[in-house]
């Protein structure tokens, strides 16, 4: 693909010349030179346009749907913003009403900011954020300030919905606010163990996560593509 800077110089090098040859011709150079305008303007405004995409999920358990996830992605240049809000009603003892939402930006495929919101039946369960401050990552989990002893980070869970971690052997939680093993179980699968002692199974399909598999030690959730 030719750099939109040569290709902006190559079109008013060729708008030039056509003014040139119609140089005793007034009209045409007018109308030659909006045409210039409108193309170099829709040509700049079409390379930078944002690119975004929306991928619905529910959430199930036993087979029954509980809620719904949605993950969000949009891409402008050297710029990724990621969030996941999800919405998940379910019943052990007594009724649970779960409201999450998640957001990433990544700049130049370095994370520089990501938070975690988590409600339970309306009282607030967790607050966490991370944060890339002079050359180094800082977190806050609940008003309690940390660092992570990492030069960058390039891949953390909201990545794992749209980006197949084929070479990558970690992932960073901005949940748990620490890196967690990768391990590959079959084709297009993947399971990462957390710190709690649960896991979550991972399955893709051209590279887009279809389907995850939340193993607690009570019940088993699943999140599949709507």
């Amino acid at each position: 693909m030719i750099p939109i800077i040569i290709t902006v110089v190559l079109l008013f090098w060729l708008f030039k010349k056509i003014e040139t040859i119609a140089s005793e011709n007034f009209s045409f150079v007018v109308i030659s030179a909006k045409v210039k305008f409108s193309v170099v303007f829709l040509l700049i405004a079409t390379t930078f346009q944002a690119q975004e995409k929306t991928v619905n999920y529910n959430v199930l358990r036993n087979g029954t749907i509980i809620g719904q996830m949605q993950f969000y992605q949009k891409t402008y240049n050297d710029d990724v913003f990621l969030k996941i809000s999800s919405e998940v009603k379910t019943r052990l003892i007594f009724g649970i009403d779960i409201k999450t939402e998640e957001g990433s930006h990544f700049k130049n495929g370095k994370l520089i900011s990501s938070y975690v919101k988590r409600h339970v039946n309306g009282k607030e369960k967790a607050n966490k954020t991370t944060q890339l401050i002079d050359s180094s990552y800082k977190t806050l989990a609940e008003n309690k300030k940390g660092q992570i002893k990492q030069q960058y980070i390039d891949y953390n869970l909201m990545l794992l919905y749209s980006k197949e971690p084929v070479d990558e052997s970690e992932v960073y939680s901005d949940s748990f606010q620490q890196f967690l093993v990768i391990k590959k179980t079959n084709h297009h699968s993947y399971r990462i163990v957390l710190p709690d002692g649960n896991y979550n199974d991972y399955h893709f399909l051209n590279g887009i996560c279809q389907k995850v598999e939340l193993h607690h030690s009570l019940f088993t959730i699943n999140i599949q593509i709507a």
